[in-house]
Formats: C-alpha cells, sequence, structure tokens
C-alpha cells in the first residue's frame, strides 16, 4: 500500500501559515492566472497536463485553506495561551513559594523578638 503524503497546502501557495484570509485569495488568484488550462494550449501536451495537475492542487489548497484557516489559527493561538497561562502560573507558585520564605522569616523574628521581651 503506497504511503500517503500530506499536503502543505500553503506551500502549494508559497504562502506562510501566519497568513491571512485576503493573502490566500491573492496568491490563489495569481498562481490561477499562470496555471490554467487556457493560458497553457499553446504548450505541449506534457506541459498542459503538468499545468492541469498543478491547477487543481491549487484550488484544492485554496478550498481546503478558505475553510480551515481560521480554525488553524485558533488552535495555534489557544496553544501559544496555554503556554503563556502555564507560565504565569508556574511564575506565581514560584513567587508565593518565595513570599512565603520571606515573610515566615520575618514573622518568626518578630515572634522570638517578642517572646524575647
Amino acid at each position: 500500500m503506497p504511503k500517503t503524503q500530506k499536503t502543505n497546502y500553503y506551500k502549494v501557495l508559497k504562502l506562510t501559515r501566519n497568513t491571512t484570509i485576503q493573502k490566500i485569495k491573492q496568491a490563489y488568484r495569481k498562481l490561477v492566472l499562470v496555471y490554467h488550462p487556457d493560458k497553457n494550449v499553446k504548450k505541449s501536451e506534457k506541459e498542459r497536463q503538468q499545468a492541469e495537475q498543478k491547477f487543481i492542487e491549487i484550488r484544492e489548497a485554496y478550498e481546503f485553506l478558505l475553510n480551515n484557516h481560521k480554525d488553524i489559527k485558533q488552535k495555534t493561538q489557544r496553544q501559544k495561551t496555554c503556554n503563556k497561562k502555564t507560565k504565569k502560573k508556574i511564575n506565581e507558585k514560584m513567587m508565593s513559594d518565595e513570599f512565603k520564605k520571606m515573610f515566615s522569616k520575618a514573622v518568626s523574628k518578630t515572634i522570638y523578638e517578642m517572646l524575647k521581651k
């Protein structure tokens, strides 16, 4: 059974992952003009077939990204938010531990001073 290759749709449209819907549409229009079957009529049979295959790939990438780009961006944003929250909790825990140490030393010193009198 042949391996199925995962297609990087951003790469097909020559974009980065942190792109906008508008940039996706622009890239699609630009590439479609180059690879559209009607634009490649005067080329050889092999070149026409390659252009048609590339055209299909571009259209598939465009449709996928339009439908899923927002979801992908939200998922990435959630991961970043979770990482920030986790770091914040760790920092708070460390700070509270340091505060407890400092506070307990100060309180115990004050109690000791009071008992001494």
